[in-house]
C-alpha cells in the first residue's frame, strides 16, 4: 500500500503543477500544391536564352524583317516568312542567307518547347507534402518508479 500511495501523491504533485504527463510526439503535414517546378524552370530556361539572342539580333539589324524577332515565340517564324531572296543588291549571299534561315528555324523551335513547357508546368502541377516536428515547447513531469526507489521525473522539449 505504501507503493501506491507515494505513486498516487507524486501523480497529484504533477497534476498540482500544471504539467500533462508525456504524450507521443505529434508531426505537423503540410501539403502544397503548385506548377510543376521542374518544368517551369527548364521552360523559362529554353524560351529565354534563345529569346535573349533573337533581341540581340533585332535590336543590332538594319533588315526590318529582322524586327519581327522582337515577339517572342512567332517572331523568328514571321522573320522566316519574310526574309528576301539573296544574291540581290544589298542583301546576303545564298550561303549567309540559308544559315540565317536555319538558326531562324532553330530558335523557333526552341522557343516553342520553351513556351509549351512552361504552360506545362500548370497543367501538370507538382505535390510537396512537408512533415515537420510539433515546434512545441513543454516540460512534463511523472511519477518514476524503479525497483524499491521512487521519484520524479522530468522530461523537457525545446
Amino acid at each position: 500500500m505504501k507503493k501506491h500511495s507515494i505513486l498516487a501523491a507524486a501523480a497529484l504533485g504533477a497534476c498540482a503543477l500544471g504539467v500533462a504527463p508525456a504524450a507521443a510526439q505529434s508531426r505537423e503535414t503540410v501539403t502544397t500544391t503548385g506548377p510543376n517546378r521542374e518544368l517551369l524552370h527548364s521552360g523559362i530556361f529554353a524560351l529565354g536564352v534563345p529569346y535573349v539572342a533573337s533581341v540581340i539580333v533585332a535590336a543590332s539589324s538594319d533588315r526590318p524583317e529582322d524586327k519581327h524577332l522582337y515577339i517572342p515565340v512567332a517572331g523568328p517564324w514571321l522573320d522566316f516568312a519574310n526574309r528576301g531572296g539573296c544574291g540581290h543588291i544589298g542583301e546576303p549571299t545564298c550561303d549567309t542567307e540559308t544559315a540565317y534561315k536555319v538558326l531562324l528555324v532553330g530558335n523557333g523551335i526552341l522557343q516553342g518547347v520553351g513556351a509549351l513547357e512552361i504552360v506545362g508546368s500548370f497543367f501538370y502541377p507538382e505535390t510537396r507534402t512537408v512533415r515537420a516536428a510539433n515546434p512545441e515547447r513543454r516540460v512534463v513531469l511523472s511519477p518514476y518508479y524503479f525497483g524499491s526507489s521512487y521519484g520524479v521525473s522530468a522530461f523537457a522539449r525545446f
